[in-house]
Formats: structure tokens, sequence, C-alpha cells
């Protein structure tokens, strides 16, 4: 049975690969291909959790973002004041001079929670969203 392959092309920034090539080591894993694909893989898998959850749900998403990149912190106010039927409090932190945290705890149906997650996660300076479920 043969496996076909596609070849796809990755732009970078020059610190996110000089990590990557650091983990690839201390893991040993065989190629940065092979390292790809695992992340791809998870990423699959969280979204495939995600779009399964159903009913009420209690928990958190935690965004870490690049709070320069011009009009995304409004942009995230805005989102949040368009979910606020979910959202029950949100805690802002500073990372660094570039990067902030926001912790928004998030309360009921299932399928808002995950819309607001897949929103904020595809804003061009969110580095991270992630959804935790309690």
């Amino acid at each position: 049975m043969s496996s076909r392959i596609a070849r796809i092309s990755l732009t970078l920034p020059c610190e996110l690969l000089d990590e990557l090539d650091r983990v690839l080591r201390a893991q040993r894993y065989a190629s940065r291909s092979e390292a790809i694909r695992d992340a791809l893989r998870d990423f699959l898998a969280n979204y495939k959790w995600r779009s399964e959850l159903k009913g009420e749900q209690l928990g958190a998403i935690m965004v870490l973002y690049e709070h320069d990149v011009r009009g995304l912190v409004d942009e995230l106010m805005d989102i949040q004041h368009q979910h606020s039927k979910v959202i029950s409090a949100a805690q802002h932190l500073h990372v660094d001079a570039k990067n902030c945290l926001e912790i928004i705890v998030v309360k009921g149906a299932a399928d808002e929670i995950r819309k607001l997650v897949d929103r904020i996660g595809a804003m061009r300076g969110v580095k991270q969203a992630k959804l935790v479920v309690v």
C-alpha cells in the first residue's frame, strides 16, 4: 500500500525556526517534517475534540498575543463584547515587552465557546488560543 506525500512550503519567523530546531535536537526528531507532521496531528486532534463538545461548558481560553499588532487589542475587546453571553471574566497579564496573555473564563453553550476560540485563534498577532474545559 503506497501512501501519497504532498510537498508544501512554510514561512516562519527565524526565532520560531531556531526554537523548533532546538526542540528537534532535544527530542531527537529525524527531521523537521516529522515534527511538523506531529504538530499538525495534535492541532487537528484538538480541533476535532473542540468540534465535538456539546451542551453547557465551563472553562478558560488562554490567548497569547503580540500587543503591538495594529488593531489587535481593539478587535479582541470587540470580540469579547460580542460574546459577553458566554464570558464570565477576563484576566490580562503582561508577559514581556512584546507579548500579553489573556485568560478568558467562559461558561455557556459549547457552540458559542467554540466560535469564540476559533475566531480569536485565527486573528493576526495571536500566537496561541487554547481552550481548557473543566
